[in-house]
């Protein structure tokens, strides 16, 4: 019996175990979404500074801002030149646009890429425009993930896809950001 209770107090921790940082790897391709915790905040603490640092960080704060609802929930977008890209022949950065979900509780946020988009070149054999960039936002399978030709079999990234960590690497420093800015004390107009 004690076995069996141990067995699942483990597997629901496993279950229960939040990401700290998104990455990108052949088993399940991008993390669903990331958990941050801001220990000694309150939820509308932490609301106000999301606010706050969107009002900062975007050029028009007021068209980003898609939906809020207060103290619980933000969900804003955003446009990178640089954020995805591809290889043939060389690195070629792709426009992508994003949707960023942020859920608040006390002491903690979660941060989740709810939405990704990047825009193609209009061909003789394509019209082009604003496509889903699904594995960045849909859980997938490592079989899926091979049907979708970003993996080889023995789990490396295809050539075309080996900028694909770029993905990540923004959005966890876009969450650095939006950390630090819950936790600071400093306000920026201070001694100028």
């Amino acid at each position: 019996m004690k076995k069996l209770l141990f067995i699942l107090l483990l597997t629901s921790a496993s279950i229960n175990a939040q990401e700290a940082e998104f990455t990108f790897n052949n088993e399940k391709g991008m993390t669903d979404f990331i958990v941050t915790n801001v220990e000694g905040k309150t939820a509308p603490e932490i609301y106000k500074k999301v606010i706050d640092w969107i009002k900062v960080t975007f050029k028009n704060p007021d068209k980003v801002i898609l939906s809020t609802i207060e103290n619980e929930y933000v969900r804003f977008e955003g446009f990178s030149e640089t954020l995805y890209s591809y290889n043939a022949l060389g690195q070629h950065y792709v426009p992508t646009k994003f949707e960023i979900e942020i859920s608040i509780k006390e002491g903690k946020y979660k941060f989740d890429l709810i939405n990704m988009q990047s825009l193609a070149c209009s061909t003789s054999t394509s019209a082009g425009g604003w496509y889903e960039v699904k594995f960045f936002t849909t859980p997938m399978t490592q079989e899926a993930l091979e049907k979708a030709y970003i993996f080889k079999k023995d789990g490396t990234l295809r050539s075309t896809y080996k900028f694909v960590n770029e993905v990540p690497t923004y959005f966890n420093n876009l969450n650095k950001s939006l950390s630090e800015s819950i936790v600071s004390t400093v306000k920026k107009g201070d001694g100028w």
